[in-house]
């Protein structure tokens, strides 16, 4: 029980973590040249965790309600729309680094929506446990103690990353943080996307190749793989196209923004 949980919590509580350090990074690498009021702040994280708990609270209580709609597809269509938006919300907020004041409510709605989706999971493992469990005691121990162990876990790998991120950005220019935090966006897409193949709405291709044998998607490795790159040990050829295009569209577009905007102001400059 111990393990299981602790395996659980960071499969679905560390993307909560690390999404909140990739935005930190990102926001201290943007602004650290012009201080700016615009940081996510701990009252703002604490204000988003209170509203992203009650959102979970409401998304288990019609659980029962939502799940047989649309041919009992109903869950699934609303978490693979909700990852969706999280990847959308990413691409607007890497493209919006030089307008920090539409950046922090974008920033926040990442986290809302993070946290809503991943502890939305984590909180139906606990509710199937608590009703097949016949001891309450080995099972409140076994979930304490591994939450714990858990939350200790991600903090460490949370801030490790901020500090690798910040050194990264020393040599990039500041694009790492951005980097990362898009293909964390590019990871939740890729499971929106297999949460339509499992319920048939997507018809799934035949899978390229197999690197299971090298790292397992359910290993430790694997989970961490997987929330900062979407790994994926077998995919199939739809999937790689997304997933490049998910990728490679974004960066183009903010390229091609800088351009434009790089012309308007050689051309003001040379009106004056």
């Amino acid at each position: 029980m111990l393990i299981n949980t602790v395996l659980i919590f960071l499969q679905n509580i560390l993307p909560i973590f690390l999404v909140i350090s990739l935005l930190l990074a990102q926001q201290k690498l943007v602004y650290k040249i012009k201080p700016s009021r615009s940081y996510l702040s701990v009252i703002q994280l604490l204000k988003v965790t209170v509203s992203g708990l009650l959102l979970i609270s409401l998304l288990n209580y019609y659980m029962p309600i939502i799940s047989p709609l649309f041919s009992g597809t109903g869950l699934e269509l609303i978490f693979s729309i909700l990852f969706s938006w999280i990847y959308c919300l990413i691409v607007i907020s890497i493209s919006t680094n030089k307008r920090p004041s539409n950046k922090n409510g974008i920033n926040l709605g990442i986290i809302l929506l993070v946290l809503c989706v991943h502890g939305s999971y984590f909180s139906f493992y606990i509710l199937s446990f608590t009703i097949e469990s016949a001891s309450f005691e080995i099972l409140y121990s076994g979930i304490v103690i591994g939450v714990i162990i858990g939350t200790g876990i991600c903090f460490s790998i949370a801030i490790l990353l901020y500090f690798i991120l910040r050194k990264l950005d020393e040599t990039t220019k500041g694009k790492a943080a951005s980097y990362f935090l898009l293909f964390f966006g590019v990871g939740q897409l890729m499971q929106a996307l297999q949460l339509l193949e499992q319920v048939d709405i997507i018809s799934s291709n035949i899978h390229l190749w197999s690197t299971s044998y090298l790292i397992a998607e359910d290993s430790e490795l694997g989970y961490l793989l997987t929330i900062l790159f979407g790994y994926e040990a077998t995919p199939s050829a739809m999937e790689l196209m997304v997933y490049f295009s998910a990728i490679v569209v974004p960066i183009l577009i903010n390229k091609y923004m800088a351009y434009q905007q790089n012309g308007n102001i050689d051309r003001i400059k040379g009106t004056d």
